[in-house]
Parts: structure tokens; C-alpha cells; sequence
């Protein structure tokens, strides 16, 4: 089956640029999330950690 798709993915004519193109995106979009999303909110949890820590 994988074999199936992959010949007709190489006769549909799409280059090399285009995969390059998406690669290229996807690995923009995965460091933005991390940017944008991922790093503040673990910055926001270790600094209520570190606000809210036990007294033991």
C-alpha cells in the first residue's frame, strides 16, 4: 500500500521545493508554538510554584 502511494505521489509532479517548502513551514510552526505557547506557560507555572512552595 505504502509502495501504491508513494508512486503515485512521484507521478503527481510535485518537486522537491514543494516537500521543502512544508518541511520548512512545520518546523516554523512547531518553534512558534513553542515561542508563543509552551515556554510562557512553563514560565508561568514554575513562577506560581515557586510563589506557592510548602513550609514544611
Amino acid at each position: 500500500m505504502a509502495f501504491h502511494l508513494l508512486n503515485l505521489f512521484l507521478s503527481a509532479g510535485a518537486s522537491g521545493e514543494a516537500a521543502t517548502s512544508s518541511a520548512v513551514g512545520m518546523i516554523g510552526s512547531f518553534l512558534a508554538a513553542g515561542a508563543l505557547i509552551v515556554a510562557p506557560a512553563a514560565a508561568a507555572l514554575i513562577w506560581v510554584s515557586q510563589k506557592d512552595a510548602l513550609s514544611r
